[in-house]
């Protein structure tokens, strides 16, 4: 300070002093507030869900709000809206999967046909081969990651089956051909068998059967497409109600089958992660449906293609104990390590084995109440033509008709999500239509006449905003369950609905339902034009690839860091001050949003499809928005993720060195050259 400036300081009275020091005092305590803040904002929030705050220059503020689409009534509408997509389309008919012949499994086997069959618990050779010897080696549980088999037997056509699953070694009379292959089916009950465990049916008049047939990617619309005479039947014969609404919570299989199975989300399960700590085994942690039906007496199946990408197993720890009395799993571990391709099994179709088994669970067990669910997926996870497997379903529809089965059995065919890859997803439509799989309940006469209601219910919430969770519930009532520490364990935060006895509200939104915004079906989204050079696009993707980056630094010595590359698309949509209110009640990580706050200009979400480098990587992300005005500086852009980045082209080995440290990085990580596969 000079000395000029000295002496006309101490003329200032006290006060007057004072004053221009608790002036400066506090102006440094407010850029140390707003310093911790933004701090606070970037590095203190929950680290699933990653924030940021940055100061803007006014231009660059300016060309954001200007770039915005205006707020209209549309935009304030609370409820859900299904959107209006069509079934076809000359982009989507130029894209169709190409025709699978009839006799596919025959030429890609190399004529390799099938020995032997299975049914009602016995093993056959069929005719041609009936003076062969073969032997059976069964199928041992190790462990939900492992199977292995036992010491071989003989076996002779007409036997019982040695174990739930075996592998079949046989030879000619000649010995000039051989035969192996692992068969499995449903094994008759007996006093110490699979199948006599749970407890004993009580009000067994209320018990209902259900058997539920599950596809891998597949939408609602593209089960029309692909599946036309199996639809067909459900709807026409079966008198099956499709859910119109019926939208996912997550990526993946996980998220649509652990709410369906367990009635909780895969965001609120307990850690059961490979590679994280603490993390324990599904059934030590979760309540599954399987146990509530087996304590009232139910015979369980349980089956899943593709085991080696196993739902509970590739990502989690899966299973302590075997949750079904007939558990498929350990037989297809053994079985599809053997296939020469996922489709086939020598001559038949990889599907009518697993098909076959619920049969069998119908045809043994007539008195006991029973509970099928099976997943297939070496079909529709690769986008094939899925003729072959409309024409097994056909098949197995006409048997359960023939059967009498829909006097006492519900069947439900759905799927978990629509196609994650190709063209087609990487549109609007194929957006869409990944967030809405098939869903679709055919309820049994029995249950018709027992709940009057049922299927007006039913009809009335098929075009309301549904979601897994609420199946679950539904799958409950349907097998005559009306009560479950289920749904006790599923949390208070979200409300669910017995789709056959309660009404969805019309009023439904997707934070209502618990539906992040990445997956919901809901928003109106308007296109933005050149989104490489529009500022909040361009922000919004380098949050986003950030965000991978972050995912994968704790892996940095395996994983390469990524560059945004290119913004190819990008949608907004402006939230309506009712929906900012609404969200801070999902999650306080929301709390910057809050349309109470008077700094607030807008708010809303990004849909963005963009390129990384240089691994090439095709995703797209939801990005949640906010723009405030600061009173003491420059304008702030709030970004928030609403969920992880979907990849949506194929990394294929890419990622090897995380398949068994951090699974869950895989569509993130691009490996650095030299890493070895998988290290431990």
């Amino acid at each position: 300070m000079s000395l000029k400036t000295r002496r006309i300081f101490k003329r200032l009275t006290f006060n007057t002093r004072f004053s221009l020091w608790s002036l400066v005092i506090l102006s440094i305590a407010c850029l140390s507030c707003t310093a911790t803040i933004l701090w606070f904002f970037n590095h203190a929030l929950p680290s699933d869900y990653m924030q940021y705050a940055e100061a803007l220059e006014e231009e660059h503020f300016n060309a954001i709000i200007n770039s915005l689409p205006p707020k209209t009534e549309e935009f304030s509408k609370r409820n859900c809206q299904s959107p209006n997509l069509p079934l076809e389309t000359k982009f989507i008919h130029d894209h169709r999967p190409v025709p699978m012949p009839a006799d596919f499994c025959w030429k890609a086997g190399g004529s390799a046909e099938n020995w032997l069959r299975v049914s009602e618990s016995r093993v056959y050779l069929k005719p041609k081969f009936s003076g062969s010897s073969c032997t059976a080696e069964p199928v041992v549980w190790v462990d939900d990651q492992s199977s292995e088999f036992g010491s071989a037997r003989p076996l002779r056509s007409g036997d019982e089956l040695p174990s739930l699953g075996f592998r079949a070694s046989c030879q000619s009379p000649d010995r000039t051909s051989r035969h192996s292959s692992v068969y499995y089916g449903v094994k008759r009950a007996t006093s110490s068998a699979a199948g006599s465990r749970g407890g004993s049916p009580t009000d067994s008049s209320e018990l209902g059967n259900v058997i539920m047939l599950g596809l891998d990617s597949l939408s609602r619309l593209e089960s029309l497409r692909s599946l036309p005479r199996a639809s067909r039947i459900m709807q026409d014969r079966l008198g099956a109600i499709t859910l119109q609404q019926y939208n996912i919570m997550g990526d993946g299989t996980p998220a649509a089958l652990l709410p369906i199975l367990t009635g909780i989300r895969e965001a609120d399960m307990p850690e059961s992660r490979k590679g994280f700590a603490g993390a324990r085994f599904l059934d030590d942690s979760l309540r599954w449906i399987f146990q509530d039906l087996r304590d009232r007496g139910f015979v369980t199946l349980y089956g899943e293609e593709q085991s080696a990408y196993g739902t509970f197993q590739l990502r989690f720890h899966g299973f302590r104990r075997q949750p079904t009395d007939f558990y498929l799993r350990p037989a297809l571990l053994q079985q599809e390590r053997l296939q020469t391709n996922a489709i086939c099994i020598g001559d038949e179709i990889a599907s009518a084995r697993m098909l076959s088994a619920v049969k069998d669970l119908f045809t043994l067990y007539p008195d006991r109440p029973k509970f099928a669910f099976t997943f297939f997926s070496s079909l529709s996870h690769e986008n094939q033509d899925l003729s072959p497997m409309d024409a097994e379903l056909v098949k197995f529809l006409d048997w359960f008709e023939a059967a009498n089965l829909s006097s006492n059995t519900s069947i439900i065919l759905m799927s978990d999500h629509g196609q994650r890859h190709g063209p087609l997803r990487n549109s609007m439509q194929g957006k869409l239509e990944e967030s809405l799989p098939l869903m679709s309940i055919a309820l049994s006469r029995q249950l018709m006449s027992r709940k009057k209601d049922a299927a007006e219910t039913l009809r009335t919430n098929a075009n309301r905003l549904t979601t897994p969770v609420d199946i679950h519930r539904t799958l409950l009532n349907l097998s005559g369950l009306r009560d479950s520490t289920t749904l006790a364990a599923g949390g208070a935060s979200l409300t669910s609905y017995s789709l056959i006895d309660e009404a969805v509200p019309e009023t439904r939104s997707c934070s209502d339902a618990g539906i992040p915004t990445h997956w919901c079906s809901c928003l109106r989204l308007k296109k933005i034009q050149e989104p490489s050079s529009n500022e909040l696009a361009v922000r919004a993707a380098r949050f986003a690839v950030n965000q991978m980056n972050s995912a994968t630094e704790p892996f940095r010595h395996l994983c390469q860091e990524l560059q945004l590359g290119n913004v190819t698309e990008a949608e907004v949509s402006l939230a309506s001050e009712d929906l900012a209110r609404r969200e801070r009640h999902v999650s306080w990580r929301y709390v910057a949003y809050n349309a109470e706050n008077s700094a607030l200009l807008a708010a809303g979400y990004l849909t963005l499809r963009l390129v990384t480098e240089p691994n090439g990587g095709l995703f797209e992300a939801s990005v949640q928005f906010g723009l405030q005005r600061s009173r003491f500086g420059s304008p702030l852009l709030l970004l928030s993720s609403t969920s992880e980045a979907s990849r949506i082209n194929r990394y294929g080995s890419q990622a090897h060195c995380v398949t068994e440290v951090a699974p869950h990085l895989r569509k993130f990580c691009l490996c650095r050259t030299g890493v070895s596969d998988s290290p431990s």
